[in-house]
C-alpha cells in the first residue's frame, strides 16, 4: 500500500555523485601555467601536444580541498618525463583523498588516475581507480591503433570490455578526470574532449579577465583571473605572475596550492559542511505532509530556457521568461494485463549502460517475486516491496547500475530507480528513471525516481516508499544518462510554490 515511509538517507545523495565528479574534472583538468601576451581569437585545443610543456621534466604539485570553507582532502599531481624502460614519453598522475559528509555520514572517496603518452604526445594508455565506502571503479583504456581503443571496466557486478572508436585525441572522464596542469598562452581558448566510460562528448571555453587583487591565507596577491564554462556551468581560476593556479573555485567548491609540509597536519579533520544540503534549493514556502498533497504549482528561474520539461503529469506556461510548472498526483485507473504493445513502448523496455533487463539473476528475482500476478499495477507494488525489504537504503558513491545494485544490496535514490526499473523492464513493464528535485523540509533536494506505465504513466518513489509518488517531484530530465546535466545550473536554480491542494 502507498506510504510516505520514512526518510531515507538516501534520497538526496545520488547527485552529489554528479557534483562531486564534475567538479573533480574541472578542478584537475585546469591546473596550469599561463604567460602573457594573450592572444585575441579563440585557441582550440585538439591535441595533448598543446598541453604539455615543451621544456618539461618533472612538475609535482599539492592542492587542499575545501568545501564552502571546511576542509575535505587534497589533491596530488605529478607531470614528468617517464622513465626510459617504459620508453620515450610522458607520465601524468593524480592521487585524490577526500572525506566527504553527506547527511552527517563521512564519506571517505579515493581517485587515482595514471596517463602514460607517446613521445609524440598521443596517448598510449590510462588507468583508474575509485574506492568509496561500498563501491569500488577500475578503468583501463589502451590504444590500439590510430583511432581504435581497448576499454575495460570494472565494477563490483560486472566487467566490461570491448573496443571503441574516439572521436577525439583528447580523451578524460568526469568520472575521474585526467590531470594536466598547463595550457598554452591565449586570451581565450576552447577544448573538446572524448568520454570513453559515458562515451559523451566535452566542450569547455577559458577566458582570461585579466589581473585583480584577491586574499588567500589572509595575503593580499595580484593574480590572473580566468573564467571557464562548461555547458553553462561557470568557475574560476587564479593564478600567480608566473602563471602558476593558487585557487580555483567551482560549485561551492575550491582548492588552494598548498605545501606539503602545511598540507599533512590538517588532513585527519573533518569538513563540517553537508554536501546535500549545500547544494539544496530554498523554498519559497513551508509545506506540512507534503506525500499527501493532489497539486503543485511552482515558479522556476534559473534553468536553460531549451529545456523540454513537460511529461505527462507536468504541464509547462512559460510567462515573461519565466517557467510555471503545474504538477498532478495521478492515480491509475485504467490497469490492464501485463501484455502491453511491446513495438510501442520499445524505448523503454530495452536496456542501457545504466539499466541492465536481460540479467538471468535479475530475471529469476523479478519472476519469483511477481508469480502469477498480471495486474501492472500490483507488479510494480510488489518488486517496490521486495526493493524496500532487500535493499539497504543509504548514501553511496557509485554510477547507479541495476546489477551492481543487486550485488551491493544497498542504494539511494538512482540505484534504487536503476533497480526498479531493470526489474520493470525485465517483466515487459515500460519503464525510465527521472531526474529532478523533491521537497523536504523547506528545501527542494536533487532526486531520483520511476516512471511505468501501467495502462497509463504513473510515478513510483521506491527511495521514498511512495507507491504513487506526491507531486513536489518536479522532473527536470528523463533518464540516467541525462543525470550529468544537472551541474549546469547548480547554485543557481530559484523555485516559489504558488499554489497547492491537498487530497
Amino acid at each position: 500500500m502507498e506510504g510516505t515511509g520514512e526518510v531515507r538517507l538516501g534520497r538526496r545523495y545520488k547527485f552529489v555523485l554528479i557534483i562531486v565528479a564534475s567538479w573533480f574534472f574541472l578542478s584537475f583538468l585546469f591546473l596550469f601555467y599561463l604567460e602573457d601576451p594573450f592572444e585575441l581569437r579563440i585557441y582550440k585545443i585538439k591535441k595533448f601536444s598543446s598541453l604539455i610543456p615543451p621544456d618539461l621534466l618533472i612538475q609535482d604539485s599539492w592542492y587542499s580541498v575545501y568545501l564552502g570553507d571546511s576542509f575535505i582532502g587534497y589533491t596530488h599531481f605529478l607531470m614528468k618525463i617517464l622513465e626510459a624502460k617504459r620508453g620515450k614519453g610522458y607520465l601524468l598522475k593524480n592521487e585524490s583523498r577526500l572525506k566527504i559528509p553527506v547527511l552527517g555520514v563521512i564519506q571517505p572517496i579515493n581517485l587515482d588516475v595514471k596517463i602514460e603518452l607517446g613521445d609524440n604526445y598521443s596517448l598510449n594508455e590510462a588507468d583508474l581507480g575509485l574506492k568509496a565506502k561500498s563501491y569500488s571503479l577500475e578503468g583501463k583504456l589502451k590504444k590500439i591503433n590510430k583511432d581504435e581503443f581497448y576499454l575495460m571496466v570494472e565494477t563490483p557486478a560486472q566487467i566490461v570490455k570491448k573496443k571503441i572508436n574516439v572521436p577525439e585525441e583528447l580523451i578524460t572522464s568526469i568520472f575521474a578526470p585526467i590531470s594536466l596542469n598547463y595550457i598554452p598562452p591565449k586570451k581565450k581558448i576552447s577544448l573538446s574532449f572524448f568520454d570513453p566510460f559515458l562515451e559523451k562528448k566535452i566542450k569547455m571555453l577559458l577566458r582570461n579577465k585579466g589581473k585583480r587583487r584577491i586574499k588567500i591565507r589572509d595575503k593580499e596577491q595580484e593574480v590572473w583571473e580566468i573564467e571557464f564554462h562548461l555547458d553553462g556551468a561557470k568557475g574560476k581560476i587564479f593564478t600567480d605572475s608566473q602563471g602558476i593556479v593558487v585557487k580555483q573555485e567551482f560549485l561551492g567548491f575550491k582548492f588552494v596550492k598548498e605545501d606539503v609540509g602545511s598540507l599533512f597536519p590538517r588532513i585527519e579533520k573533518f569538513a563540517s559542511s553537508d554536501l546535500a544540503d549545500y547544494f539544496s534549493v530554498p523554498s519559497s514556502l513551508s509545506l506540512s505532509h507534503p506525500e499527501k498533497l493532489s497539486y503543485l504549482k511552482v515558479k522556476l528561474k534559473g534553468l536553460p530556457c531549451e529545456y523540454n520539461l513537460e511529461f505527462f503529469n507536468q504541464k509547462v506556461i512559460k510567462k515573461d521568461g519565466e517557467v510555471i510548472l503545474e504538477i498532478f498526483k495521478k492515480q491509475p485507473r485504467n490497469l490492464p494485463l501485463l501484455s502491453l504493445d511491446q513495438d510501442r513502448f520499445k524505448g523503454y523496455l530495452t536496456g542501457d549502460n545504466f539499466i541492465v533487463k536481460d540479467s538471468p539473476k535479475l530475471k529469476k528475482i523479478a519472476v519469483s517475486v511477481v508469480g502469477e500476478e498480471k495486474d501492472a499495477f500490483n507488479v510494480v507494488k510488489k518488486l517496490s516491496g521486495w526493493i524496500n525489504k532487500n535493499i539497504k537504503k543509504i548514501p553511496t558513491f557509485s554510477l547507479p547500475n541495476t546489477l551492481d545494485v543487486l550485488k551491493m544490496k544497498q542504494g539511494d535514490c538512482g540505484e534504487i530507480s536503476a533497480l526498479l526499473v531493470g526489474f520493470l523492464r525485465s517483466v515487459g513493464i515500460p519503464s525510465w528513471v527521472n531526474i529532478g528535485l523533491v521537497y523536504q523540509k523547506g528545501r527542494f533536494f536533487y532526486h531520483a525516481w520511476v516512471s511505468c506505465f501501467v495502462g497509463e504513466w504513473i510515478d513510483t518513489d521506491p527511495a521514498l516508499n511512495q507507491l504513487i509518488a506526491d507531486p513536489t517531484h518536479i522532473k527536470l530530465f528523463k533518464g540516467l544518462k541525462n543525470q550529468f546535466e544537472l551541474f549546469k545550473f547548480l547554485g543557481s536554480l530559484q523555485i516559489e510554490i504558488m499554489e497547492f491542494r491537498y487530497d
